[in-house]
């Protein structure tokens, strides 16, 4: 089963003091990283590096991973 989640890499700090957010997918234990366009703060995650929900780019970044699962959706039914 396909899994997609969003995250970050905490030893990838940019120079700007921001973390560019990864779109993990994983599928029998083989793992993929892809890079979006999306870059967060330290004060829009919490102590154990999960994303706020309570902020702006939080949304965004849902908006995107359910729009990876609805294609790898549509993609399974086409199968």
């Amino acid at each position: 089963m396909l899994t997609i989640k969003a995250e970050i890499k905490k030893g990838e700090l940019k120079a700007n003091g921001t973390y560019n957010v990864k779109i993990r997918f994983t599928l029998n234990r083989k793992v993929k990283r892809l890079s979006s366009s999306l870059f967060v703060s330290p004060k829009d995650l919490t102590k154990s590096g999960n994303f706020k929900k309570t902020t702006k780019i939080y949304k965004e970044i849902e908006n995107l991973v359910q729009g990876y699962k609805k294609q790898s959706a549509m993609k399974c039914r086409l199968i």
